[in-house]
């Protein structure tokens, strides 16, 4: 791409660090910190006697400012840059395990979810991949982005149960010591991949766009709003996996809290895998036209089959398949998206992307656990199934039209 050269000039003169590292490892820095925070809500909830409906409300808030403020906080980077987005994003961040930490109330704690949904350093570092990567580079560059989120949900559990012993203060102020670190990589060795004067150039011609006009522009674009159509329902469908995937393995395996942990960080390693070294170059082979057409059906081969027989190695073929599909469409959908979208409109774009898989996240988990509960163990598996079946179907109408086109 015509900006990669000044880009790289730039880089070398500020770090000889690759800036695709630095967007890894401060991806990585915030999966972990995390991570830490999201398996202790519904113990540190329980000691503010929150019942189930305030539960669900503390997590749902997140999604749903993340659904708000991905698009507006994407917009303004394409306005002012990506690196002043991430930094303001990382130091809200901070704020919001500050919040976690010193929590004396159920309030408290929610303001810290509502105060974390406002950060959105995916969409941003995505729009920055986007920029620093050739299009045939694209897919690999985002799907080291998935894989860094992956390696940091591996991480993060695991510290934060450790530290969850001394109180759940702990993992908090554990959380803003890395958020810390995150901050001084991103201020130290990542250089603005905007050319300073096409971001001042912008501030006033678009700084009127809102949240609600970049939505609607989003998905008025025929290509683009079909592909967000595929992605709200693959992540409507994917959402569901944490809460019956493990109810499953109780029915089924009798699994408990730890057996369960193990599943959680098979699904990641692989993921790491796949997104990190392999997604790249499938899609340089394949194309994200096939990918994003044949995904939703490879996730839903893989939930439908996990119900079917109460065996152990239908189960891991079943959660190796939906692993492979979610990490895939994890990273072909925001890279097609960006090579469709005009290069001064990324940020938003990818914003508006990274809001639909959050407020898809929302509903996924309630629904799936109604129906676990009032329509029995496999319900939630053949409802996810038959969506994404749908998806499979708008799938082929994207690739009809790149095809045309």
């Amino acid at each position: 791409m015509d900006g990669t050269t000044d880009f790289a000039k730039r880089g070398q003169a500020r770090s000889r660090l690759s800036p695709v590292f630095v967007v890894f490892m401060t991806l990585f820095i915030d999966a972990t910190g995390f991570g830490m925070i999201i398996p202790l809500l519904p113990f540190y909830a329980e000691t503010f006697q929150a019942g189930s409906a305030a539960l669900g409300v503390l997590i749902a808030s997140f999604p749903l400012m993340q659904f708000i403020f991905a698009p507006i906080l994407g917009r303004i980077s394409d306005n002012v840059g990506r690196k002043p987005v991430l930094v303001i994003s990382i130091l809200t961040s901070a704020g919001s395990f500050v919040l976690f930490a010193v929590a004396n109330s159920f309030v408290i704690l929610l303001l810290s979810r509502i105060v974390a949904g406002l950060a959105t350093e995916t969409a941003v570092a995505q729009a920055y991949i986007a920029d620093i990567t050739s299009k045939k580079e694209r897919a690999s560059g985002i799907g080291k982005v998935g894989a860094a989120h992956a390696a940091g949900f591996i991480m993060g559990p695991a510290i934060g149960g450790t530290l969850s012993v001394y109180g759940f203060s702990a993992p908090g102020f554990a959380a803003v010591f890395l958020t810390v670190i995150n901050l001084l990589f991103v201020l130290f060795f990542l250089p603005e991949s905007l050319p300073q004067e096409d971001s001042i150039r912008q501030v006033v011609a678009n700084s009127h766009d809102g949240f609600l006009r970049k939505l609607l522009d989003t998905f008025s674009k025929p290509l683009i709003g079909t592909v967000l159509v595929i992605f709200f329902i693959v992540f409507l469908s994917w959402s569901a996996i944490p809460v019956i995937m493990p109810l499953l393995g109780v029915v089924f395996f009798g699994f408990g809290s730890v057996e369960m942990s193990y599943f959680f960080i098979y699904m990641g390693t692989i993921q790491i895998m796949w997104q990190g070294v392999i997604i790249g170059r499938l899609t340089e082979k394949i194309g994200e036209e096939q990918l994003i057409a044949f995904g939703p059906l490879l996730l839903m081969l893989g939930i439908f089959l996990m119900p079917l027989i109460p065996n152990i190695v239908v189960f891991v073929f079943s959660l190796t398949i939906i692993s492979l599909a979610s990490g895939m469409m994890r990273t072909v959908v925001p890279s097609f998206i960006s090579k469709v979208s005009p290069a001064n409109e990324q940020g938003g774009i990818l914003g508006v992307t990274s809001g639909v898989a959050s407020i898809a996240r929302v509903p996924g988990p309630l629904l799936a656990g109604f129906l676990f509960e009032f329509a029995g163990s496999a319900a939630p598996f053949f409802a996810s199934a038959a969506m994404l079946m749908v998806a499979f179907g708008f799938g082929f109408r994207v690739r009809a039209r790149r095809v045309r086109s």
